[in-house]
């Protein structure tokens, strides 16, 4: 079977394929383990503190289009202090995996999702910490020989995984998208369990911690599934077809899951598809749709140029600014906007109800020669964290100058 998944740091591989669907829904933690092999005593010479406590300026963002007339330079009152990396996980071949998402819980701990760059499968995660030196620490890592990880969860005391599984016929799985779920005990990782869903490739997850569900999108010959828990134990509740999925996102109790050219409701229960619309402004390139929510409800939508702000109830477009170049992710934090765009990291905000972009910077001018592609940017407080393939994940404070 040729490999099919979402590359967000190289390129995407839409290549036909059948599978069967005489498949189980899930696999039990016993069986998983061979899948998803955890190792709690994680290796901290990965940790890579040259240049430790380097600067990362911020530079105001020249208006290059005339979209948004309310868009305007101006500047961020901040710079990146870099605090270290986390080199990545190694193949069986002593070859990098490229880190792809990263997300956060409590206590100041982080999770890195890896994946392979081409034909063949092979993933991870890296669990670590922060210390109080603003260091990375490795805590915990997770090799998936035969897996791609491509996105990352967490919530509930536990991990989720979006795992491309080669062998899932091997394990009587419907299809190779699943998803992987580790519990986490004091920091541990331990009881590895996988749901299966259909289609290929993961592209998002969300959890919910109002009905402690996990919403997850499997793009080609997939759709948006519904993921319960009962007792400990993982299972696809609902699910419902929709078209190379790409993002999910909650506003309110309401959820919605979008693809390159609509989005749409969905019942948070059930999956009944309840509303679709379409994007006011599309993506030229399917395979990038980064969707999130702002605080006051309405969508940020990003496609392969622009920043698409979009009213919830009337399906409006408020503001679109070109970015140039693809949208990779999109976090919200307080009234501040970070975008991962190419090679940059975008700040912008919403003023007087218009997209305004603030600031940017390129880390090929601070940290040397070679190709940075920027898979995601994560922020919480003043800590920020961005994958950047197979170059690793880089770990900043975010100080005012």
């Amino acid at each position: 079977m040729s490999k099919n998944k979402f590359l967000l740091v190289a390129s995407l591989l839409l290549t036909a394929a059948i599978y069967s669907c005489k498949k189980s829904s899930d696999l039990a933690p016993q069986d998983a383990d061979p899948i998803l092999k955890i190792s709690n005593n994680a290796d901290n010479s990965r940790i890579s503190l040259t240049d430790n406590g380097l600067t990362v300026p911020f530079t105001p963002f020249e208006e290059n289009s005339t979209k948004s007339v309310q868009a305007a330079s101006t500047v961020f009152p901040y710079e990146l202090t870099y605090n270290g990396k986390i080199e990545s996980l190694k193949d069986d071949q002593n070859k990098p995996l490229s880190a792809l998402d990263v997300t956060s819980y409590g206590n100041n701990y982080y999770g890195i999702a890896y994946m392979t760059v081409g034909e063949k499968y092979y993933g991870g995660v890296d669990v670590f910490k922060i210390a109080s030196t603003n260091a990375p620490e490795l805590v915990s890592t997770v090799v998936a020989e035969n897996a791609d990880i491509n996105k990352i969860k967490i919530g509930g005391n536990k991990i989720f995984l979006g795992v491309d599984l080669k062998d899932y016929e091997a394990h009587n799985l419907e299809a190779p998208a699943v998803v992987g779920v580790v519990d986490i005990n004091n920091n541990n990782l331990q009881n590895p369990q996988y749901v299966s869903l259909k289609g290929y490739s993961v592209t998002d997850l969300h959890y919910s911690s109002a009905n402690n569900k996990l919403y997850a999108a499997s793009a080609e010959n997939g759709g948006l599934s519904i993921i319960s828990f009962n007792g400990g134990v993982a299972s696809r509740s609902a699910f419902a077809y929709y078209g190379s999925i790409r993002g999910i996102t909650t506003s309110g109790s309401d959820v919605y899951g979008s693809n390159a050219y609509s989005y749409s409701k969905f019942n948070p229960n059930t999956a009944e598809q309840l509303d679709l619309k379409s994007w006011p402004t599309r993506s030229d390139a399917v395979q990038i749709g980064a969707l999130t929510t702002l605080p006051n409800g309405n969508f940020l939508f990003g496609n392969n140029y622009a920043l698409i702000y979009v009213d919830k109830a009337t399906n409006a477009l408020i503001d679109n600014f070109n970015v140039g170049g693809w949208i990779y992710s999109i976090s919200v934090v307080n009234d501040k906007i970070y975008v991962a765009a190419g090679n940059s990291i975008i700040v912008a905000t919403i003023e007087n109800g218009r997209i305004k972009l603030l600031a940017k910077t390129h880390f090929e001018s601070t940290f040397g020669v070679g190709k940075f592609v920027i898979n995601n940017v994560h922020v919480v407080n003043d800590k920020v964290l961005v994958t950047c393939g197979l170059k690793g994940t880089y770990v900043f404070t975010l100080k005012q100058k």
